[in-house]
């Protein structure tokens, strides 16, 4: 009995060490495709909860890169959605995503026939499920989190919208609206992103600011009682950036954008 313990232990032991190398290889194959993957790549139809919210002043000044300035409003805007269906990618394949990004003075956005002007907005949290977009992001100086258990679930019952940021199987970010179903209002334009690329000056390596004009077109449906709550843990960094009161605007939209290739802006 003793020697049947032994060999089934040992079996167990060499199934699960089989699997977790299928496993990693499965993830440093979907990196390589990434890190290989060309821009432009297109989302299409992408359910989206995004929000704009006020945060601590002096955090995002000091979370912002040399050349760029915070908008005067103080707000962070964060993005929850997913993209369950990979053939409304172009390249991608499915993944979820929640990203979080400073807004932006003097980079405003184009709004098509619109006097709106969005502002631009700097990454600084970015929470994708998919090791394929991680790479891509990755390597234009999108600032992928170091986290890869991630996932972001999106689900509306009732009216009622409940988009949630899991982190090693914690919930991190809760956000909750009612929410209609008639889609409208539709629009598009050009959203402008920022991130930083590592270069090479004498020997010495700094940071270039980079720009991503998104093009972008969608609509959205009837969007109330907006809220967001952030659950991490107390010592967790990203509450610097949590909100300091209920948004000031918020949406549950539909729509397509494209990632593009990067622009160094200095």
């Amino acid at each position: 009995m003793k020697d049947f313990s032994k060999k089934m232990l040992t079996v167990l032991f060499l199934i699960s060490l089989t699997l977790s190398i299928s496993a990693n290889t499965e993830i440093a194959q979907a990196e390589m495709d990434g890190a290989t993957l060309p821009g432009p790549q297109l989302v299409t139809d992408a359910w989206m909860f995004i929000a704009a919210y006020k945060a601590d002043p002096e955090v995002l000044k000091a979370m912002l890169p040399e050349g760029l300035e915070p908008n005067p409003e103080g707000q962070v805007v964060i993005n929850m959605y997913t993209v369950p269906d990979g053939n409304e990618t172009s390249g991608f394949g499915p993944y979820t995503l929640t990203y979080l990004t400073i807004e932006l003075a003097d980079q405003d956005s184009y709004v098509m026939n619109s006097d709106i002007k969005y502002p631009g907005r700097y990454f600084i949290y970015y929470f994708n499920s998919s090791p394929v977009m991680r790479a891509h992001t990755e390597k234009i100086g999108i600032p992928v989190n170091e986290n890869t258990n991630v996932l972001t679930t999106t689900e509306v019952k009732d009216g009622k919208l409940t988009a949630t940021l899991m982190v090693d199987g914690e919930p991190w970010i809760v956000s909750t609206a009612d929410v209609g179903s008639e889609l409208g209002n539709f629009g598009g334009g050009h959203l402008n992103y920022f991130g930083v690329m590592p270069k090479e000056v004498d020997g010495k390596t700094t940071n270039q600011v980079v720009k991503y004009p998104i093009p972008w077109n969608g609509g959205v449906v009837d969007t109330q009682n907006a809220k967001i709550e952030f659950k991490a843990a107390k010592d967790n960094p990203i509450n610097k950036v949590k909100p300091i009161g209920d948004p000031t605007w918020a949406i549950w939209t539909k729509g397509s954008f494209v990632y593009p290739q990067y622009q160094v802006v200095n």
